[in-house]
């Protein structure tokens, strides 16, 4: 907690109670935790990808690598687990190293443990965010406490723990590591954030993205930091287990046309468009190749980010403009990241909480204005929307069949309105009178 409050005053930090803290933990946690026990006790649903994770760590247990898709569903077998495979272990090494601990557990314990663990650690980055950023402003507690209802509400929390995805397990590392590269006293400090966010880049890629908004802010330290995380935690990885390399290479098929309908990237929405998969009918079966299609969008894209940010690099001298550009940043990645799946969409509560953090710092959000907060609401209202179809799952074939495939990538929708949203707020007119940081 001492690195989130390091700017604040000692009279407005002891405002802020343990007994707060632990309300806007609980608060952020509770609905993905009622959602988590409906799916796993009521559906008796288990957590999918975890099962990729777990196994993961039994290989390098057992001298085998977790890229070795045969061995990973022979260990599957063996040890009677039941699930979709799909292209099996698709992470960084690092992860799955990281896996071995609860490798050593038995499944049923090891996937309560992961989850319980994910929804504390997200819990307690909520409380610490919104402590960081509206526990100095003149905010009442019952603000923060809707926000931190607002964050577990968000659909991809909810998915993410019942799938047993790992974007929980990483709201530490982002959320600190995000605070310290902008808010950081020190060069050390900045260097410390950037280490962090470079941790969670390892496993998730995207907040790799920060490079850019850095570079463009001189914070070349905080950048350099986000290097050398990746870089040194796959080199500690390989060091610690080297056999467990062997296959990573395949990791290239991330850039794969891929049609599966929890694909919420450019890559997801290209492919379903003509090539039909069990829950969608493509509206152009066939009609043109979507990797060259996919490639170029998703380029054209980041490039339009990347003028974005250049136009308003002046403003990433300054706190404020930093802040925005991580936000736009952190969002492009999501879209444009190949196979990124709607449970990743998690982190956008980072990249929002930037933007309340700058913009609105007492959580009235009708500061942002009509437009901007239409924007905000069509990026939170599309995931409950595409979590709708996913608990409808309405027939992929029939007269609405269009409509269906088009309803798979609802999310993506909301994200680019987020991306819109980010775009606006660094035009030039909006940049309020800040000082320029160092």
């Amino acid at each position: 907690m001492a690195d989130f409050d390091e700017l604040g005053d000692v009279s407005a930090r002891d405002e802020i109670r343990p007994r707060e803290i632990a309300a806007l933990a609980i608060a952020a946690v509770a609905i993905p935790l009622l959602g988590w026990a409906f799916w796993a006790l009521v559906l008796g649903l288990g957590a999918n990808d975890f099962h990729d994770y777990w196994l993961a760590g039994k290989l390098i247990l057992q001298g085998q690598s977790p890229y070795d898709s045969a061995a990973l569903a022979e260990t599957a077998r063996r040890e009677g687990l039941s699930f979709l495979v799909g292209g099996g272990y698709s992470y960084p090494l690092p992860f799955a190293v990281a896996m071995v601990p609860f490798a050593l557990l038995p499944f049923a314990v090891a996937v309560a443990a992961f989850g319980a663990i994910s929804l504390v650690l997200f819990g307690l980055t909520v409380a610490a965010w919104l402590v960081w950023a509206h526990g100095r402003a003149p905010v009442g507690g019952r603000r923060r406490l809707v926000a931190a209802l607002a964050a577990g509400l968000y659909a991809p929390i909810y998915g993410t723990v019942a799938m047993g995805q790992a974007n929980l397990v990483l709201f530490p590392l982002l959320g600190i590591g995000t605070v310290l590269v902008l808010d950081g006293s020190t060069s050390a400090r900045r260097f410390l954030g950037g280490l962090l966010v470079g941790l969670a880049a390892i496993v998730k890629l995207v907040p790799g993205v920060y490079v850019a908004p850095l570079g463009l802010g001189r914070r070349i330290g905080a950048a350099l930091g986000i290097v050398v995380g990746m870089l040194g935690s796959l080199a500690a990885a390989v060091v610690v287990a080297p056999w467990a390399a062997a296959g990573s290479g395949g990791l290239a098929s991330l850039l794969d046309p891929d049609a599966f309908y929890t694909n919420q990237s450019i890559n997801g929405f290209v492919s379903r468009l003509v090539v039909s998969s069990d829950k969608s009918v493509a509206p152009w079966s066939g009609g043109f190749d979507p990797r060259p299609v996919m490639l170029v969008a998703t380029a054209a894209f980041g490039l339009l980010t990347l003028l974005v940010l250049w136009r308003a690099r002046g403003q990433m001298l300054s706190r404020r403009g930093l802040a925005l550009g991580l936000g736009l940043a952190l969002v492009a990645g999501i879209v444009g990241a190949p196979k990124e799946s709607f449970w990743n969409g998690s982190i956008a509560l980072v990249a929002v909480g930037l933007l309340l953090a700058v913009d609105a710092p007492d959580l009235r959000l009708r500061v942002l204005g009509r437009t901007d907060l239409g924007l905000l609401g069509a990026w939170f209202g599309s995931a409950l929307v595409w979590a709708a179809v996913w608990g409808i799952e309405p027939p992929a074939a029939g007269p609405l069949a269009p409509i269906v495939t088009l309803a798979w990538s609802s999310s993506l929708y909301g994200l680019v309105a987020l991306w819109c949203l980010f775009v606006r707020r660094l035009r030039p007119g909006q940049a309020s009178a800040e000082t320029t940081i160092s």
